[in-house]
Parts: C-alpha cells; structure tokens; sequence
C-alpha cells in the first residue's frame, strides 16, 4: 500500500496499555497498522466514556474503550457503532484491604472506579451481582483510571478495586502488608464468564466516509490478537514494550496462558450473534431504564466479515465469529 492514510484514535485506557488493551499495542509496538498504510495518532483518555465522547466531539476519529459507554451513548440516541472487538473479556483481579477476607465481607465496602459506566463499574456490578450483593449497600466511587485506584488502596482510603491482573500481581508481591488479591483471574471468570471487554467504536459518519481506513484498521486489529494469542514470545516482546510494572517471568506467562485458554485475545474480531447477544442482555439488565439497543444497529460487521476473507477464519474454539 503506497498510501498512508492518518487515523486518530482515543485511548480509554490513557498513557499506558496494560494486558487488556494488549491487542491495541500489539498493533502499533509491531508495526501492523502501519503494515496495513495506516498512520496512526493516539490521544490518550482517561476511560471508555471519555474516548466516545471525544469521537462525538470530532476530536478523534475512533475511540479504544468498554463496550458499555459505546451502548449507552447508542441507546441515548448517538450515532456510535463498534467497528471490532479487540479483546473477549477483562485480564483483571479484585484487590482488597488486608482486613477483608472473604467476599461476604464486600457488602458495604467502597469501590473505586474509573467513572460511572465505565468499564470498571461495568464489570464491578456484574462481579457483585454474580456473588448476590446488592449493589446499593456498595459506596462507588469515582477514583480516576488504575494509578489513581492504586495509590487510594496502599493508602487505605478505598477497600477494594478491580486493577489490571499484572498490577494486581505486583501490588500483591510488593504490598502484601496492606492489600490483597481477593478474586483472581480464573475466579472472576467462573463468576461473570461472559465480561465486557474494550471494541474500537466509531461514528456512522466516518464509517460512511471513511471505509478504507476502518477496513485497514480493523485487519490490523485481528492479526495483533493472532500474533498475541499464537506467540508467547511475540506476547512477551509487547509486554515488555508496553507494560512497566513488575512481574516474575514466570507469572509474566501465566498470564498469557490464562489469555490463551480462555479465548482472551479476539482472534476473529468477535462480532458473533451469540457473544453479543449475551453481553447486551446483560447490560440491558444493568441498565433497565435505557432503550433497548439491536446489534444491528451497533455492530456493521461487514469490516469483521471482509476482514476474514482477506486474512482468514482463526481456528480458535473461542471466537466463531
């Protein structure tokens, strides 16, 4: 491709990429965005909700973010439509006090947030209901993205918060004296098993003008999950790339594994009729009080389909789409 065509995109998960947005560095850290002729520039947000609402504002031109905001700003009515699924679920833990022990005790607890919808009350409310708590004996609160939740928990100021699995496990090893690791990676998936997960999220106005750079865009987004799914050393060499805190090695692989087994990376952009019609079932449940949004009306999945054809279907077991 001689032609370098310039897309911007808002990153939900600001300056940094943690394992869940690994699929997004993956795609710049190896060059396969630019391999597809895409240039692209990143502004980086602090989360979902804000990097919607700075598509909206014609500040970028594609948003990285939770699934949630892109169906709420639907359901109100905004033009807003997911181009690709980059992950199928959260590589996250639930870290807690030291004085908590038990998830019995998470009734009445403060919770800290990204903001409210976002990706982080998305799957904190799906976490409490999967355990039977009522979600309003839980104080939320608004803390700001994952350094800003950290620092409150080492300082004791907020009980509990979903972090990043490889801050989890650094903020366990080196913090054991304050926090811990309540709920792990596995058992946060037998209790939600299907999670939101982040999708690329555009308008139907640049995805009317702009059909090339979106079909670029998302080819480049599969083959980042492929490599990262495929590859432990490919996985490792974005991680290092990218992620900053500390982790042993051997629980460096551990995470990729649990990635790997349980369908983490979306290796066929999912955009199936199954996947999505759970997820926003759920939501719909969350959120009883919003419009009831149709996948036909939030998922043009004719970049995921013509994407497939150009690269081929990815025999993983998990995503069919």
């Amino acid at each position: 491709m001689s032609e370098k065509l310039p897309i911007r995109l808002a990153a939900g998960s600001g300056p940094t990429f943690g394992v869940d947005d690994l699929s997004c560095a993956a795609a710049t850290t190896l060059g396969l965005w630019e391999d597809e002729g895409l240039e692209v520039i990143w502004t980086p947000v602090h989360g979902g909700v804000a990097a919607i609402n700075a598509v909206l504002d014609g500040l970028v031109d594609v948003s990285y973010g939770g699934l949630g905001p892109l169906i709420k700003s639907r359901a109100e009515g905004k033009p807003v439509r997911a181009i690709v699924s980059m992950a199928r679920g959260l590589a996250q833990n639930l870290i807690v006090q030291k004085n908590i022990k038990t998830t019995e005790e998470l009734k009445g607890v403060s919770w800290a947030l990204d903001g409210m919808n976002a990706l982080s009350h998305h799957m904190a409310r799906l976490t409490v209901r999967a355990l039977g708590i009522d979600e309003n004996t839980i104080d939320w609160q608004v803390v700001g993205p994952p350094p800003e939740r950290i620092e409150r928990l080492l300082n004791g100021s907020i009980d509990v918060s979903l972090i990043r699995v490889e801050e989890a496990i650094s903020l366990s090893i080196e913090h054991s004296d304050k926090v811990h690791n309540l709920l792990g990676f596995a058992q946060l998936k037998d209790l939600v098993p299907t999670q939101p997960h982040g999708v690329l999220g555009t308008t139907e106005a640049f995805e009317r003008n702009h059909k090339e750079e979106l079909a670029r865009l998302t080819r480049g987004m599969i083959r980042a999950s492929r490599t990262l799914h495929d590859d432990y050393d490919v996985f490792r060499k974005v991680y290092d790339a990218n992620v900053t805190v500390p982790v042993p090695d051997e629980r460096i692989k551990e995470i990729w594994k649990q990635e790997h087994d349980t369908g983490g990376f979306a290796v066929n952009g999912e955009m199936s009729g199954t996947h999505w019609s759970t997820q926003m079932n759920l939501y719909r449940e969350l959120y009883p009080d919003l419009r009831e949004v149709t996948q036909d009306e939030i998922l043009p999945r004719v970049f995921v389909t013509d994407a497939l054809k150009v690269l081929g279907r990815h025999g993983s077991s998990h995503d069919h789409s």
